[in-house]
């Protein structure tokens, strides 16, 4: 009984270790996102806060008059 509970135990250790190497090789193997420069990180953050303009316009309605 305690052979096959220590084979048991030794099983449980190799499978763990075997998951979590697939695991860790399986992140530190995908490449990082490309560099994006400022310019293009700008134009988003316009193109963004454009739309979110749009958006608060549409929920006011076009006419502008603000309630308060």
């Amino acid at each position: 009984m305690s052979k096959l509970l220590r084979m048991l135990s030794h099983g449980m250790i190799a499978v763990g270790v075997a998951i979590g190497s697939v695991s860790f090789f399986g992140c530190a193997s995908t490449t990082p996102p490309p560099e994006r420069s400022i310019s293009e990180i700008k134009g988003d953050a316009d193109r963004v806060f454009e739309k979110l303009k749009q958006e608060e316009r549409e929920y006011r309605g076009e006419s502008g008059s603000t309630t308060r």
